[in-house]
């Protein structure tokens, strides 16, 4: 047996007599070498992360609040109606960052970690070390992964956001209803962005003591009681998968 402890979840052993001269030493609060260590691992296995220096990201606003670094959630999103996998994925990712922005309130950046396009690319959105802006009273955790697509489907917001508003608030709403209605459609999820994002998932689950991963949707119902669409139930086929695949549970009980 080895003659030291590890103090903190790994999913790596010790080898039989081993001893702390065997070991090398890593600090777990060195964020900025987990960063790093993160996009070295994704490009051995094949898929280069796309910098914010290589998107050409604005600065972000002075407020950023520095992740506790208890990262335990992965959230998955869709970007919205308005995006396209016919787009060029680097005009969608910087457009992300934009509207979040200029949000009201605004966002201080983009609000997702990471961003996947339909081509199977890997983006950094908002830098690893603070905390996303993605989950409306809920962020606390949580990694936030958009798809640079539309996964929404014509009426799923009505049943997912409007079906139990009240009969005053669905009058506010009437123009996002009837919209919704009438959506001619949408974009499929694609092999190399389906492999694409269990990769990230997977090597987000080697650096951080991941244990759940869920869609936007299961996220904000727990957090203020809100439906949300978002992922669209192409999107939800894709959280279902990733789940038995990486062996995670689904969004347990809101105690963050």
């Amino acid at each position: 047996m080895a003659d030291y402890t590890i103090e903190h979840w790994t999913t790596a052993q010790t080898t039989a007599d081993g001893s702390k001269s065997d070991a090398v030493a890593i600090r777990v609060d060195d964020r900025a070498a987990t960063r790093q260590a993160i996009i070295t691992q994704l490009k051995r296995n094949g898929y280069p992360l796309i910098e914010r220096s290589s998107w050409h990201a604005q600065p972000p606003r002075p407020g950023m609040r520095p992740s506790h670094w208890d990262y335990r959630d992965i959230v998955i999103h869709h970007a919205g109606r308005s995006y396209s996998c016919g787009a060029p994925s680097i005009e969608e990712m910087q457009r992300v960052q934009v509207e979040d922005m200029g949000r009201s309130p605004p966002f201080n950046d983009a609000g997702y970690h990471y961003a996947v396009s339909c081509q199977g690319e890997i983006y950094e959105a908002r830098d690893i070390r603070f905390i996303g802006e993605h989950v409306d009273k809920g962020n606390t955790g949580k990694i936030g992964v958009v798809f640079l697509a539309n996964f929404v489907e014509a009426g799923e917001a009505y049943d997912q956001e409007y079906k139990n508003l009240s009969l005053f608030d669905k009058v506010k709403k009437l123009k996002d209803i009837a919209t919704d209605q009438v959506v001619a459609g949408h974009d499929k999820p694609t092999p190399s962005q389906i492999r694409a994002v269990e990769i990230l998932c997977a090597t987000l689950k080697d650096f951080f003591n991941i244990t759940n991963l869920g869609g936007h949707r299961e996220y904000q119902m727990l957090s203020s009681g809100k439906g949300r669409a978002c992922p669209g139930n192409p999107g939800m086929e894709i959280v279902k998968l990733l789940r038995a695949r990486l062996a995670l549970s689904s969004p347990g009980n809101w105690n963050r």
